[in-house]
């Protein structure tokens, strides 16, 4: 018999993308149990006649937590776009395909490195050290001389859109528009 040892998680903890992960290699299928308070994470064996074999707690939504793990780590844009791809749909009792899990992730992967891209153009655009033209243009719109901006100026204003463009990434609403990114700007350069 070729079973997936437990993962145990912390009372109040949910499972993490890599509980899945761990759970989905060499099994066929991936499980939620639940045992009192704790959550564990489980996978599925074969006996040598190949019958499958699992352990499944049937009130709980194996999918479901997934999901909320995808999103916790890609946002809620990127699960969105994945789960409606993979058809991931609420399923209480029923398993998760491994291949599922794997899957998922390689598209939350390719998605995010890709978003990524996109944004660190309009990033690279609008960084205030690098003199971007998303900057100068939002100098002009400001009538601001960028030359009057100390070095530590620019680095607080960078790090200040670093945090927005992160903040963006995480809601899911990445890759961020120009026109959002060049609102920003200005309202960092008013704040003086």
């Amino acid at each position: 018999m070729n079973i997936n040892p437990t993962t145990s998680l912390p009372p109040q903890g949910s499972p993490s993308l890599e509980h899945f992960e761990a759970a989905a290699l060499g099994s066929e299928a991936v499980y939620i149990s639940v045992s009192g308070q704790s959550m564990q994470v489980l996978g599925t064996g074969t006996t040598p006649g190949g019958r499958s074999v699992a352990w499944v707690a049937p009130d709980v939504d194996t999918t479901r937590l997934f999901t909320e793990a995808l999103a916790h780590s890609y946002g809620t844009g990127i699960t969105q776009a994945v789960a409606r791809e993979l058809g991931l749909e609420p399923s209480p009792g029923k398993p998760l395909s491994s291949r599922a899990v794997s899957q998922a992730l390689d598209m939350a992967q390719t998605s995010s490195q890709a978003l990524s891209g996109v944004d660190f153009v309009t990033r690279l655009d609008h960084s205030a050290s690098a003199r971007g033209a998303g900057f100068l243009s939002a100098c002009r719109a400001l009538a601001i001389d960028p030359s009057s901006l100390s070095p530590q100026r620019l680095q607080e204003v960078d790090a200040a859109m670093q945090l927005r463009f992160d903040q963006a990434a995480a809601q899911g609403q990445s890759p961020v528009a120009a026109e959002t990114a060049q609102g920003w700007m200005r309202d960092l350069l008013r704040q003086g």
